[in-house]
């Protein structure tokens, strides 16, 4: 029997230091049983598996990040893939059974079935004492991936049957009233079919869509990458193929969205990866997405690169099955720096003379502004930029014609931009020119 089982489910009068204590011993049994049985790596323990592994010549990142990735201690010779963060606990889909429901081998992956399991996660990023996450929601059958609300009152979940163990469905639950984790009313929802399969939801920040992969009828390849609207009734509208700028003939998963609501990332064996899942950023634009970029060889490897997702402003996690890891998928901390660069030049006229007091404007590539500078007597200008990123530049000055120049904003140059604008006369006079 379960921690959770026992102390929570048949004896919830016990009191809470018992509780407490009964937890540490849990722990530590749990920790010393990974150990004993080979499920934990000891090796994972020791400094040489956390050295941060850094590429300074990495031409295939396109991000405008750096990526410092370390490899997470709480890996065993299961397969663990991350989900997703409840109330600081970050929640993984594993097959190792340790307090776990069931038995029983998924012979489509020769390890047991998968449960979800949720760890302890601090300010640094690190995990610690994995516990099975909820006798709820886990069954005797394959758990997947999961997706909360931003209020964190409901849940989107899936789940395979033994009998077709890679078929997920997607189900809905909601958090009971002031309930720390007792999940009511599931459903499946009516997208669900046994002809295809549901899986990696995400939710947006805003909690008004729902990303999912499926290999639907109608996909670009094999599994795509759908987007649908969450009614008010938490249900949801009708999916959208996100369309051959992300889903290639190749399969694509795993989408996660930045809390700005800016960017979305996702794994795909196409789009050149370099090897198996490689993780993509596409720039969400009001009408449309951006051409994938490539995270590069810190993040990517030449193995499955999956379930990329920030956890907080510059720290997340990312699963792979890459050469070192302890199970068929391990879970890697990442930290991330982002990548500036200066545009500067100056403002001049067809005979390249100076240009003062001209209003130049530092745009988004969807023509929000996002700085304002006026030029001096020297007609200079210099903006910061994140690199990689949609930009533009947008010059007015009376007596000329506006300018609007897009900016390559490559880190191939050395972090530096200099470009020169022209202004082109219209001939217009002021009063005080005459």
């Amino acid at each position: 029997m379960s921690f959770n089982t026992y102390f929570y489910g048949v004896n919830p009068l016990i009191s809470l230091k018992m509780k407490q204590y009964a937890l540490y011993l849990y722990s530590a049994f749990v920790f010393s049983t990974l150990v004993l049985y080979g499920n934990l790596s000891i090796n994972s323990l020791s400094n040489s598996q956390d050295k941060t592994q850094v590429n300074d010549q990495d031409n295939l990142n396109k991000s405008g990040m750096k990526f410092f990735v370390h490899h997470s201690k709480m890996n065993s010779k299961y397969s663990e893939i991350g989900s997703g963060v409840f109330r600081n606990k970050f929640i993984v889909v594993s097959s190792k059974k340790i307090g776990g429901l069931g038995n029983g081998v998924d012979e489509r992956t020769n390890q047991p079935y998968t449960e979800l399991f949720c760890m302890d996660l601090d300010g640094y990023g690190t995990l610690s004492n994995p516990l099975l996450y909820s006798r709820i929601i886990n069954t005797k059958n394959n758990e997947g991936l999961i997706a909360f609300t931003p209020d964190q009152q409901t849940m989107y979940f899936t789940r395979a049957m033994r009998e077709t163990s890679n078929n997920y469905q997607l189900y809905k639950t909601r958090l009971q009233t002031n309930s720390a984790g007792n999940w009511i009313d599931q459903e499946k929802l009516a997208i669900s079919s046994p002809n295809y399969s549901i899986e990696s939801p995400h939710v947006s920040a805003d909690g008004k869509t729902l990303y999912f992969a499926s290999n639907m009828g109608g996909t670009v390849g094999g599994f795509d990458i759908y987007s649908a609207e969450i009614l008010s009734d938490g249900t949801l509208g009708q999916p959208h193929n996100l369309g051959p700028n992300v889903n290639t003939a190749q399969n694509e998963k795993y989408p996660y969205t930045s809390p700005d609501g800016e960017s979305l990332y996702f794994s795909s064996e196409g789009h050149n990866s370099i090897g198996g899942y490689d993780v993509f950023v596409s720039a969400i634009k009001e009408s449309y997405l951006g051409t994938p970029r490539h995270l590069g060889t810190d993040i990517n490897s030449t193995s499955n690169d999956i379930s990329f997702k920030f956890i907080q402003e510059d720290k997340g996690f990312i699963s792979s099955d890459r050469e070192g890891s302890i199970g068929s998928f391990d879970i890697f901390r990442f930290k991330s720096q982002i990548v500036y660069q200066d545009i500067k030049g100056l403002i001049v006229d067809n005979t390249n003379a100076p240009i003062p007091n001209a209003n130049i404007f530092l745009m988004d590539g969807e023509d929000n502004i996002i700085e304002r500078q006026i030029t001096g007597s020297d007609s200079g200008y210099k903006f910061k930029i994140q690199a990689y990123g949609d930009y533009k530049l947008k010059v007015m000055k009376f007596g000329f014609e506006p300018l609007v120049f897009d900016i390559n904003a490559t880190e191939s140059n050395g972090g530096l931009i200099t470009e020169n604008l022209e202004l082109v006369s219209n001939g217009a006079t002021s009063v005080t020119d005459n």
